[in-house]
């Protein structure tokens, strides 16, 4: 008679029930590279969202800093306006232009990486498996292809956060700056 802690997967206690333990010996790294393939998927989908959320915010910064720059650089050219109203103009026009360039740099990044085997690396595994291919070793190759996807997109979403922190503080800061180019150009002039 087998006592039910002698079942695979359970661990006699010290009470009349075993307690499951789940996979372990031989079926556990299968199980762990599992766990580690869906823990893996979830920081890529986050690091997608990250990207998908900078490339909202520079656009929507163009959207703000563009028109800005519009009508800063209409108003340097403005033969109306009085010298500091002129300075003042020509700072905002630089700071909103480079607002616009840098959040424009965050848009450009196109080469994400995806981490999915290609349909060619598939038939190439499927024709002619390696000698140690199993369920096992196709989640290890995954695993490892997601590793490096999100390695790079990390590096990615970082400059593109940089470039959209850099829009962000010309923005910010071009009021302050055009005042002080306007009281500047009042008190030497």
């Amino acid at each position: 008679m087998t006592h039910e802690a002698d079942a695979p997967g359970t661990v006699a206690m010290d009470c009349p029930q075993a307690t499951e333990v789940g996979e372990h010996g031989k079926d556990f790294p299968y199980w762990a590279a599992k766990e580690a393939l869906k823990a893996a998927e979830i920081a890529l989908a986050e690091t997608d969202r990250s990207r998908e959320s900078l490339g909202k915010t520079a656009t929507s910064l163009i959207g703000w800093a563009l028109p800005l720059s519009i009508v800063f650089g209409g108003a340097v050219l403005a033969e109306n306006l009085k010298l500091p109203q002129r300075a003042a103009a020509g700072v905002g026009f630089l700071m909103t232009t480079a607002a616009v360039m840098a959040a424009f740099q965050a848009l450009r990044v196109r080469d994400w990486a995806n981490a999915s085997l290609s349909p060619s690396q598939w038939f190439s595994l499927i024709e002619e498996p390696p000698a140690d291919a199993s369920a096992f070793f196709i989640t290890l190759q995954r695993l490892n292809s997601i590793e490096a996807a999100l390695h790079k997109n990390d590096q990615l979403v970082e400059g593109n956060a940089k470039h959209v922190r850099r829009a962000w503080g010309l923005l910010l800061a071009m009021p302050a700056m055009a005042f002080l180019a306007a009281l500047l150009t009042l008190l030497i002039f």
